[in-house]
C-alpha cells in the first residue's frame, strides 16, 4: 500500500482535530495573517471561531491531521470572521481595522452553479507527497456529484508550485490581477484566477 493509499480524507472533522485545522490555516496564510494579526495565539483563537468546518476537507494519517482544504460556494463561506471574534481580543477601533483587512473571501463574484477552493495547507514535514493532489481531486469529485460546473481557485504570485500543481490537474488562467504595494505586506503583489471546468 503507497503513503496516498493509506491518507483518509473526512469531511466530519472531530473537535478534537479542530485546533489543528485552525493551525493548518494559520500555517498557510502565515504572512497574510501577520500583516493583521501579530500575535499567533490571538490569531488561532480567531480563525478556530471563524471555520465552517462543514465546508472543508480534512487530511488524516495515523491519527493525525496532516493537511486540509476549505471550499466556499454561493452563501456558504469557508471562513466568516465576525467583528466580536476581533472585539474579544482588541479594542473596538482596532478590531474594526483589523476585521476590515481580515478577509478570506472570495476575490471575484462566485455563481450558483461553481465552487471554490479558499484555502489548501499541508503539513510541512508531508509536502512533497501527493497529499494536496488527492485532496483536490477529492474536491472535483464532491463538485462534480453535487451539480456545480466550475472548480475556481486563486494563487499568488509568491507560490509558483502550488499554481504548478494546479496546472497539472488541469486548472487554466482566468485572469491575473496586479495589486503592488497595496498587497505587499501580506506577501504577495499578484493574483492570478484559475478554473477548471467540470462538465
Amino acid at each position: 500500500m503507497t503513503f496516498v493509499e493509506k491518507i483518509k480524507i473526512i469531511r466530519n472533522l472531530p473537535e478534537s482535530f479542530k485546533t489543528r485545522a485552525a493551525e493548518l490555516v494559520y500555517e498557510a496564510f502565515q504572512k497574510k495573517i501577520n500583516s493583521v494579526i501579530k500575535e499567533k495565539e490571538k490569531a488561532i483563537r480567531i480563525i478556530i471561531k471563524s471555520i465552517n468546518f462543514s465546508a472543508g476537507f480534512y487530511v488524516v494519517y495515523e491519527n493525525s491531521l496532516v493537511g486540509m482544504a476549505g471550499t466556499q460556494s454561493k452563501g456558504n463561506r469557508f471562513i466568516k470572521a465576525k467583528f466580536s471574534y476581533f472585539y474579544e481580543e482588541y479594542g473596538f477601533f482596532e478590531a474594526l481595522i483589523k476585521k476590515i483587512y481580515f478577509n478570506f473571501d472570495s476575490l471575484g463574484i462566485i455563481k450558483k452553479d461553481e465552487l471554490e477552493l479558499t484555502a489548501l495547507s499541508v503539513q510541512k514535514e508531508m509536502r512533497g507527497k501527493k497529499i494536496g493532489t488527492k485532496l483536490i481531486n477529492n474536491i472535483i469529485l464532491f463538485a462534480k456529484s453535487r451539480g456545480y460546473k466550475k472548480l475556481k481557485l486563486t494563487v499568488v504570485d509568491t507560490n509558483p508550485l502550488a499554481k504548478k500543481l494546479y496546472e497539472t490537474i488541469g486548472f487554466i488562467r482566468h485572469k491575473t490581477k496586479n495589486y503592488g504595494f497595496l498587497t505587499r505586506s501580506a506577501g504577495f503583489e499578484e493574483v492570478t484566477h484559475m478554473v477548471k471546468n467540470l462538465n
